[in-house]
């Protein structure tokens, strides 16, 4: 494959039309068309040089032999996308902010900064170590890896989520929150896209001009990104403290969101939360970030290890780890018999597979005729459908005592 038809794409017509003008062999031509209609049905999607250079780079973690697969190349053109649309919204949150030259050092020392900026910046400075010390020792695949980390894990999941109402705030009394959380994000992108353009120069040149402040940042900004210092780790503005919480607080969100779907709760309404959890570190935690998990945990309250009276009994119940468990008010939010007749369908639905599946292992001759391999993924397959089985008749009974206790 000519990495230009990556690049900019071809049909699958074109790809048979370069058999044709080799040199192979009759039969041999015919394979490869065979070959070739199997992996590419629809031609070779374009992807653009950037997406190429950055897939090469994930394939050098295992060897110099490359079996290049195009879906992944695919997903990495799909990564660009959203480099492309996570830093072109992220730019509406900093069109008011003004930049200097000496920006990061200003935040570190304003005393302004929030557990979440201080995580950002603290997963910043982790990201410039890992790639700078892989960089050193050839081990592109890996500084691959840890700057894809960084853009889809750390800023697009996490703290661009959370600064979102923090950004919305133009009250006087957010004045401080907001100019932190607009500084730690303009650091976030500027450093983020020269940490990825040596691996994908088009797409962070093109952004990394887009950016506020460009211009104005005295003689050490250069007009180029091409030519700009590549990102270096400062020891000091690393806070491992911050992203111990920040771990601490994101599984107490996870729960949330997994009660949530679990009891189908809209998207639109709000619940309450109460979290239980060991005293110390986990409780300043989440005590610290009861606003980050309102916001990402779609919460209208979040109490934290209160009175056990004053919980109420409909609640669902996650179970974080051994110091930590999350409850959803479900009261009024449910409407049980719907859920129950859901579950009931569902079922239903798995009762015949696992009924044939019974049946075919209980036939006659069915130890001494069938292979091993297929005995076993049959056992796994029917131990599958049983607790599938199990799980929702559980689902169905803790229904049904919810509903109880709400009609008490």
């Amino acid at each position: 494959i000519d990495p230009l038809e990556v690049i900019s794409g071809c049909t699958l017509e074109h790809l048979l039309s370069k058999l044709d003008g080799g040199n192979l062999p009759p039969k041999e031509v015919a394979r490869a068309k065979k070959d070739q209609a199997e992996d590419f049905p629809e031609g070779i999607p374009e992807c653009g040089s950037d997406a190429l250079r950055f897939g090469l780079l994930a394939y050098t973690v295992q060897g110099r032999d490359v079996n290049l697969d195009m879906k992944r190349v695919v997903g990495y053109r799909l990564f660009c996308n959203k480099l492309w649309n996570a830093t072109k919204f992220a730019l509406q949150f900093v069109s008011d902010f003004q930049p200097t030259a000496n920006i990061l050092d200003e935040l570190m020392s304003s005393g302004k900064m929030a557990l979440r900026d201080k995580f950002m910046i603290s997963r910043l400075m982790a990201c410039c170590d890992t790639v700078n010390t892989c960089f050193q020792n050839y081990k592109f695949g890996d500084a691959q890896a840890a700057s894809y980390a960084y853009w889809m894990n750390d800023l697009c999941d996490v703290y661009l989520e959370l600064i979102k109402p923090v950004i919305k705030d133009t009250s006087e009394e957010n004045k401080d929150s907001r100019w932190a959380a607009q500084a730690t994000l303009w650091i976030a992108l500027e450093a983020g896209l020269r940490i990825l353009h040596p691996m994908m120069p088009f797409v962070t040149e093109e952004l990394w001009q887009r950016l506020p402040g460009r211009g104005t940042l005295g003689e050490s900004e250069t007009e180029s990104i091409m030519l700009a210092q590549f990102p270096l780790c400062n020891e000091a503005y690393s806070n491992p403290g911050s992203e111990q919480s920040m771990e601490t607080t994101m599984n107490v969100i996870k729960a949330c969101r997994s009660l949530r779907q679990q009891y189908n709760i809209a998207n639109k309404v709000s619940t309450h939360f109460f979290v239980k959890v060991a005293s110390g570190q986990p409780e300043d935690s989440i005590k610290s970030q009861i606003d980050d998990i309102k916001t990402l945990g779609r919460a209208s309250v979040v109490d934290v290890n209160i009175d056990e009276d004053t919980i109420p009994k409909s609640v669902g119940i996650i179970v974080v780890d051994e110091t930590t468990t999350v409850l959803m008010d479900i009261k009024g939010l449910v409407n049980y018999a719907a859920e129950i007749k859901k579950l009931q369908k569902q079922l239903t639905k798995n009762a015949n597979p696992l009924g044939q599946l019974e049946k075919k292992i209980a036939a006659p001759g069915y130890e001494e005729n069938v292979s091993d391999d297929i005995k076993a993924k049959n056992l796994e397959n029917l131990n599958g459908l049983k607790k599938k089985a199990a799980d929702i008749e559980d689902a169905i009974a803790n229904f049904k005592a919810l509903e109880e206790l709400e009609k008490n």
